[in-house]
């Protein structure tokens, strides 16, 4: 059975992420575990600056949840206080998280030197698939068009869409490969490392294509545009989120101008 383990800071945005979460639950008996780190979920830095809830305040906003969402989802709550990161990877170790849902909001107001984004911080604390939903998202539906973009270089074995694979129904699968010059892509060598790694396992079709663009994020965006998918797949290179650089990773920059929910798989997932 699948696990679903939801931040939420109680914001319009969380709100959102929680009730796309519950929607891909319902249908597949996954079971949703509602997180609240306190003294603030989010770092002042980062997605946005809430005022600090007494205990019992947010015990009382978290039934408040649980209690609205649709008839059937199976779902827990849990708060605890500490630092956001760590006592997230104390979650998912706990509850053996199958993924992480995190909520992203309206950043085109902040410059990208301040944006240190909060989801992705996650990824330094625990190597969980994440999935981050836009606070613009369409509501959820099981997706029927998932576009994976990867680079040309070899990725070790992974069974990370395998074990997501009830979340992600019959959808048809689209393996993206960016280059920045025109004629140079290979989007065959991506397509047969996605293979390799087992990303392609489980989808009812699964094809190659490629595009050209000043930038990798900036190839994604308009393949994202042109193909129209229901949800993005990106690989987190352990090299990248282990790094100083990480926010200047092409996942980062993805991530901060999607407009569909982004599925992070870490690299050692």
């Amino acid at each position: 059975m699948l696990t679903l383990l939801v931040l939420t800071d109680f914001s319009p945005v969380a709100d959102h992420a929680l009730q796309y979460a519950a929607s891909l639950a319902a249908p597949t008996g996954a079971h949703l575990v509602l997180l609240h780190v306190r003294p603030s979920l989010l770092s002042p830095r980062a997605f946005t600056a809430t005022s600090e809830h007494s205990e019992s305040q947010a015990n009382d906003l978290l039934q408040q949840r649980l209690h609205a969402l649709p008839a059937g989802v199976r779902a827990t709550c849990a708060l605890e206080r500490g630092d956001v990161g760590a006592e997230l990877a104390e979650a998912a170790r706990r509850y053996k998280a199958s993924l992480i849902v995190v909520g992203r909001p309206d950043l085109s107001n902040i410059p990208e030197e301040l944006d240190h984004t909060t989801s992705l911080e996650v990824l330094r604390h625990v190597a969980c698939p994440l999935l981050i939903v836009p606070h613009n998202a369409a509501g959820a539906v099981t997706p029927r068009q998932v576009l994976l973009a990867i680079d040309d270089q070899p990725l070790p074995s992974t069974h990370a869409t395998q074990t997501l694979q009830p979340l992600l129904g019959s959808a048809a699968l689209t393996v993206l490969h960016v280059s920045n010059e025109e004629g140079s892509n290979n989007p065959g060598r991506a397509f047969a490392n996605a293979q390799h790694a087992g990303l392609t396992a489980g989808f009812a079709s699964a094809q190659a294509n490629g595009f050209s663009g000043a930038s990798p994020a900036a190839g994604i965006a308009d393949a994202t545009a042109m193909l129209q998918p229901d949800l993005l797949v990106l690989i987190a290179r352990r090299r990248s989120f282990l790094g100083q650089l990480f926010h200047e990773s092409v996942t980062a920059a993805v991530v901060r101008e999607a407009r569909l929910p982004v599925l992070v798989l870490p690299e050692v997932a």
